[in-house]
């Protein structure tokens, strides 16, 4: 069994820095995590800033690979096999994806292109240690290829350059909802990726049944022969404060958390949103001890 841990980092002000609760990465290793994936968080209404980027030239995306590399290797010091995101898009905010639904789909969200995305894996690779196992693919969209944001042969053209290496591609789609599988990228994209996670966010309550859900993706998966499509994980802060909000105490969220194990239990990997604080994965592990691989 592999377990991915998604280590969330801020972009600040063209550099990087960590989350205190989220450090040091050791903790996860002891918890039982075999990989920790680097991505950067978002934060509420882009609160931690911008990827940075360059340019679009495969120099720009050099450098700017280069640069978070040598953040995560001086500063972070991973303590377990870590993958490395790809940023896909220009910017992050919610209202390009609300103008793209608007607009039937012809006005897409900016990505950094095919050079830029080269460069950055080579930068990358190249100035990481030995615990650099991979990349991921950091767009969420389960139909960025059917609705054309970003094309097939380029997945094609960065997982042949990944894998000749010997690493590790991940990607990890949104897939809440009573959604239509057969219509997403899945299928099509998963002969370039090592393994794909699918997120149902019921967790989020983005989906209200997980065993209607967990049905769905089984009976895709099973029907399409995709022994590398695996489930996510998820839980955040509230299994420690619960929604003050909406006077929903920690214990519910805890329990909709552990409600996963029944279905995952099964496939030999997973992947786990957690958040920025790791004692949230310890508090739900100490309320179902198999959460976690």
């Amino acid at each position: 069994m592999a377990t991915y841990a998604l280590w969330y980092f801020k972009p600040q002000n063209g550099n990087y820095a960590t989350f205190e609760t989220n450090v040091p990465t050791s903790d996860l290793g002891d918890l039982g995590f075999d990989y920790m994936i680097a991505l950067h968080a978002l934060g509420k209404d882009g609160e931690y800033g911008q990827m940075p980027m360059g340019g679009y030239s495969y120099d720009d995306g050099y450098n700017d690979g280069k640069g978070l590399a040598q953040w995560l290797e001086q500063e972070v010091n991973p303590q377990l096999p870590y993958l490395v995101e790809i940023p896909v898009l220009v910017k992050d905010d919610k209202e390009q994806w609300i103008l793209f639904k608007n607009s039937n789909y012809t006005i897409k969200p900016a990505v950094r292109g095919l050079d830029y995305w080269r460069g950055w894996i080579d930068g990358v690779y190249t100035h990481t240690g030995g615990l650099q196992r991979g990349f991921y693919w950091n767009l969420e969209f389960a139909w960025q290829v059917v609705r054309e944001v970003v094309y097939e042969e380029d997945i094609s053209t960065l997982s042949d350059k990944i894998m000749d290496w010997g690493q590790q591609f991940i990607w990890i789609p949104s897939t809440h909802g009573d959604i239509s599988w057969e219509h997403t990228d899945i299928k099509t994209l998963s002969k370039y990726f090592t393994y794909i996670f699918a997120q149902s966010n019921y967790y989020q309550e983005k989906t209200t049944d997980l065993g209607a859900w967990f049905s769905s993706f089984k009976n895709f998966r099973d029907s399409n022969h995709l022994n590398n499509l695996f489930m996510e994980m998820e839980c955040d802060g509230r299994v420690q404060t619960g929604d003050e909000e909406h006077n929903i105490p920690p214990e519910t969220f805890i329990h909709r958390a552990c409600d996963y194990v029944q279905y995952a239990k099964n496939y030999p990997h997973r992947a786990y949103y957690y958040g920025t604080n790791i004692k949230n994965l310890i508090i739900v592990k100490s309320h179902c001890p198999d959460y976690i691989g």
